[in-house]
């Protein structure tokens, strides 16, 4: 099967899907950070990948470029391993992606955020490139209209949002379980911080670093993770993004 996926391919196929309509490309940011004590540090940048696959697909006539596998993630530095980009460098560095790919000739270009520290980066920088590329969308996705969809699911097994959790809970360790469940410790699930995470719960972790409100790294309960309930997440969440996404592409 043909790929889509730009650094799988050459640049005469590149070239020839551009000419026969390929004029849309996505690509993922996501981070190399502590997941907790079960999940590894490629979580997010595994889902950002996994995403920006499906939505290349659904989208047809869209090529997938290499995911950003390293983000901004001061505030887990804390814990082993994290490597964080400064938000300026990952700025820098989308700003890079978009001029490349929009020097190419494609018309849209959608990036799919995993990890919420590299939203304001790229928020910051869209208004820039729009104004350069005023005949171009370019937009970002990153849990936009999610919520619906998170309270089916927590309705459907029971879970509150704090268990379905926003850092390596119920939500992330389900998903890797399905995705790379030769990567997960299950032997290591723990229950973390399980309420709901509030303005000023994620100010005093962003600024003085996740340790002060968990201490094993994970927000949300991942004890009854599985990985049948990691595809119903997908699943759930796709019927989100994909409307969204067209609609951004339509308007």
């Amino acid at each position: 099967m043909d790929s889509i996926r730009i650094d799988e391919l050459t640049w005469v196929d590149i070239k020839e899907k551009i000419e026969n309509g390929f004029k849309s490309v996505v690509f993922g940011v996501g981070s190399t950070e502590q997941h907790g004590p079960s999940l590894p540090e490629k979580t997010d940048a595994l889902q950002a990948d996994n995403f920006a696959n499906i939505i290349a697909l659904e989208l047809r006539n869209t090529l997938q470029a290499p995911t950003i596998n390293v983000g901004f993630s001061g505030y887990h530095l804390h814990f082993p391993a994290t490597i964080s980009l400064r938000k300026e460098t990952l700025g820098m560095i989308v700003e890079d992606y978009i001029n490349s790919l929009a020097g190419h000739g494609f018309e849209n270009i959608i990036i799919f955020i995993s990890h919420g520290g590299n939203e304001e980066p790229i928020k910051n920088l869209l208004p820039k490139m729009k104004e350069k590329y005023p005949d171009k969308k370019i937009f970002y996705y990153y849990t936009q209209e999610i919520l619906p969809a998170m309270r089916d699911i927590g309705q459907k097994y029971g879970l509150s949002f704090g268990e379905i959790g926003s850092h390596a809970g119920d939500m992330e360790a389900s998903v890797m379980l399905y995705l790379a469940p030769e990567l997960v410790r299950k032997d290591r699930f723990v229950r973390g911080y399980a309420k709901m995470i509030t303005p000023r719960v994620r100010k005093k972790y962003r600024a003085e670093g996740f340790q002060t409100i968990t201490e094993t790294g994970v927000v949300g309960d991942q004890t009854k993770a599985t990985a049948e309930k990691g595809l119903d997440y997908m699943e759930s969440f796709k019927k989100v993004v994909i409307p969204y996404i067209k609609r951004q592409l339509e308007d």
